[in-house]
């Protein structure tokens, strides 16, 4: 195979994966499917395994899970502490606006919260957690105030407004 075939055969066995885990992890489910854990993770760590779901993913589980007064709570306890990635002077509960990053950090905590019974020091860490997976140099905190938003978080952007185009 030439270079470009194995880079298109990697982006394939890649989404394949994705989507197996993605399946797995339906909001609403308590675990993911036996071998998608053993694909994803070794089986080891179900948070890592939820971690490496894809950004459209985390966001439907924003839009589908609805938390009591109580789990809000933990949200904003577990929130509030981190800056936003994309609007630094706002906290990671209180985004500016309701771009696709900050969609699918909110839907990753509720599933966290809902699905994993966790506190709020631990949605904290496990939200920080996959901050710096999306963007391991770290974002300027300013995305949404210089016209990145259609930008891809890993280019420190907010991948987009419309939860149905996901910029990757």
């Amino acid at each position: 195979m030439t270079r470009r075939a194995d880079r298109l055969h990697l982006r394939v066995i890649t989404a394949v994966l994705l989507l197996g885990v993605s399946a797995a992890w339906g909001c609403g489910n308590s675990a993911p499917a036996p071998a998608a854990t053993a694909t994803a993770t070794a089986g080891d760590d179900p948070i890592a395994t939820l971690l490496a779901l894809p950004m459209e993913r985390l966001i439907a589980c924003d839009a589908e899970i609805e938390l009591t007064a109580e789990q809000e709570e933990i949200k904003r306890a577990a929130l509030t502490p981190i800056p936003a990635p994309c609007c630094s002077d706002r906290s990671a509960y209180t985004c500016c606006c309701q771009c696709n990053l900050g969609r699918a950090w909110w839907g990753l905590s509720k599933v966290l919260i809902t699905e994993h019974g966790q506190s709020a020091a631990e949605v904290q860490a496990n939200v920080e957690r996959w901050i710096r997976n999306v963007r391991p140099q770290g974002f300027a905190g300013d995305s949404c105030y210089t016209g990145r938003c259609s930008t891809a978080a890993r280019h420190d952007g907010c991948s987009g407004m419309n939860p149905r185009r996901i910029v990757s």
